[in-house]
């Protein structure tokens, strides 16, 4: 999987890279299943939910991971810019990056 990188053009003419959560973290794989619903308007009714392949993300640590790692302050602060999508700026990840490869 190549990781995707997202950009945005400001004002000033200037490219800011972003990264999603997908791209930076492990996504572990999961089979193809089916779900029948017990309640509510659509019971009785069978929903197939397809299967996903595993992928390596940038940083190779689960979602979890970095999540905690945000709340603790050991990685950067994301940039919200809706209610369901979360990025971070390329550059802040570089940074991160080459901050872990100097402490080893």
């Amino acid at each position: 999987m190549t990781n995707q990188i997202y950009a945005t053009t400001t004002d000033h003419q200037a490219t800011d890279r972003y990264y999603r959560m997908k791209d930076l973290a492990n996504i572990p794989e999961r089979p193809a299943r089916t779900h029948m619903y017990k309640s509510g308007i659509n019971k009785g009714k069978v929903r197939i939910i397809g299967a996903r392949q595993a992928s390596k993300g940038l940083i190779g640590v689960s979602e979890k991971t970095l999540w905690e790692w945000v709340r603790k302050g050991e990685f950067p602060q994301p940039i919200k810019l809706s209610p369901t999508i979360t990025v971070w700026r390329a550059t802040d990840i570089a940074e991160w990056m080459k901050s872990k490869e100097a402490e080893n």
